[in-house]
């Protein structure tokens, strides 16, 4: 009489299956790719893109193609960073300008932010009031002062990581001529508030 084997523990069976089913998953993840996310590098030389959503307790939720993976920080090689590519509007200081002015007369406070340096939109975010109430008050009082007004830009100059425009801005019989200075930032020429 043969003798039968106890049967395998329910446990193992499901543990191989969801590795199986992670393999899986990095594998498509791995083929798939996302534009403008970082690179993650496993330990086996595999390589996946994605955006890191949060990291806790040794493990990373990483969201790619809109499923997120969760990967245990051992089996990270490295991970690297990449700068999304520069918008074609802020290419020039030119651009920058106009996209501005656009931005301010259409009442589009987020764009208008946009347009300057990183380190200042924060601080601009917060004067404007932008996401509260007062925001309407603030944008709508500066649409007025630029309603009927004619920017023409009178020069350029452009050294390095710097430049400066300078513009003339006339309403009605006032004409004022002044200097605007940019900085490009990850490629993207951007305006700094005057000083």
């Amino acid at each position: 009489m043969r003798r039968k084997q106890p049967p395998k523990p329910l446990h193992r069976h499901r543990t191989a299956v969801a590795a199986a089913l992670a393999a899986v998953a990095i594998a498509l993840v791995v083929v798939a790719g996302v534009a403008r996310a970082e690179v993650i590098e496993l330990l086996d030389k595999t390589k996946m893109s994605g955006k890191i959503i949060h990291y806790y307790d040794g493990v990373y939720s990483i969201e790619t193609n809109n499923q997120t993976v969760k990967v245990p920080r051992e089996k990270i090689r490295t991970i690297t960073f990449q700068l999304p590519p520069a918008r074609a509007e802020f290419s020039t200081p030119e651009k920058t300008f106009e996209r501005w002015r656009k931005s301010l007369q259409d009442g589009a406070l987020e764009k208008v932010v946009d347009c300057y340096a990183l380190v200042y939109q924060g601080m601009l975010a917060t004067q404007m009031g932008l996401g509260q109430a007062q925001a309407s008050e603030g944008l709508k009082k500066m649409q007025k002062e630029i309603e009927g007004t004619k920017f023409q830009i009178k020069g350029s100059s452009t050294k390095g990581e710097t430049a400066t425009l300078k513009v003339q801005r006339q309403k009605g019989e006032d004409t004022d001529t002044g200097e605007i200075a940019f900085v490009r930032e990850n490629g993207e020429w951007k305006m700094l508030p005057p000083q």
